[in-house]
């Protein structure tokens, strides 16, 4: 049986901030220029380019497959996690399912001192290391522990924020899902099960998901935060609290979780022509 792992990839979508929901909303949509101004302005061209870089780097869904197809597999999760082509995905739906008014809203926030203050410190952790990022945010989160400080629930609370640790915990599981899936009907993995047996392999891991969400959520906002006051955090949880923000960050996320199954199903299919078949 292979052995899912699914710590090291809660960990890269929780530092990354994604907090995935469904959206579901109908309305006039803003113009494709409008869209690539507003994903430069919220920095979510950042993020959706950063799926690169973890790809690259080997998700925790992939088992060993990054270590046994070694340079090939940095050179296939390049190809397939193309920013261009990511970015114009994210356009296509963000014209689909986004109102033109919450695109205006989510821009006027993030336009504003306090918005470009934290697309500054957000696009910085997007990119940093997963070395740099993990060691300085055990330290500092420890010493928050050992002081009894306030940020780790305010911490908290800026992931119920933006989508909460349940919806972490489906869509860890279902880009897992899609990912085994699309290995196993391309015969990269050595997998005998049926497409249900593989979702209740992987629900069967909730809780370990959920533990791992509520640790790495926290570690992820402490590296990227690390210099932003009490004040502007709590400022910046109570923007997110808006009505409208919920649904700009309902859109958002639904997005970037699509986008990355969607390429993760790609890259699953694409190993096959690297290798012979592989145990994952």
């Amino acid at each position: 049986m292979t052995q899912f792992r699914p710590s090291l990839f809660v960990q890269r979508i929780c530092m990354a901030g994604l907090f995935v929901v469904v959206a579901s909303l109908a309305a006039h949509a803003a113009d494709r220029d409008k869209l690539r101004a507003f994903l430069v302005i919220t920095g979510f061209d950042v993020a959706i380019e950063s799926l690169q870089q973890n790809a690259m780097a080997g998700p925790g869904l992939a088992g060993g497959a990054p270590g046994e197809f070694g340079a090939e597999w940095v050179r296939l999760a390049e190809e397939i996690f193309n920013p261009s082509e990511m970015i114009e995905r994210t356009i296509d739906m963000l014209e689909a399912v986004m109102p033109e008014d919450l695109v205006d809203h989510g821009a006027a926030f993030y336009a504003s001192d306090l918005g470009q203050l934290l697309v500054e410190v957000e696009n910085a952790s997007y990119m940093a290391s997963d070395a740099d990022r993990y060691d300085e945010a055990e330290n500092l989160v420890e010493a928050m522990v050992q002081s009894n400080s306030p940020r780790i629930q305010m911490f908290r609370d800026l992931g119920d924020a933006v989508g909460g640790v349940e919806q972490s915990v489906r869509s860890a599981i279902e880009i897992q899902y899609r990912y085994y899936l699309a290995a196993m009907n391309a015969g990269t993995i050595d997998l005998e099960m049926s497409a249900e047996d593989l979702r209740l392999v992987l629900e069967s891991q909730a809780d370990d998901i959920r533990q791992n969400v509520q640790i790495y959520s926290v570690l992820g906002s402490a590296y990227t935060y690390k210099d932003i006051s009490d004040a502007v955090l709590g400022a910046y949880i109570d923007a997110l609290m808006e009505p409208e923000m919920q649904q700009v960050y309902e859109v958002l996320n639904a997005i970037q979780f699509e986008v990355m199954a969607e390429r993760y199903e790609r890259l699953a299919a694409a190993l096959a022509d690297l290798a012979p078949q592989q145990d994952l």
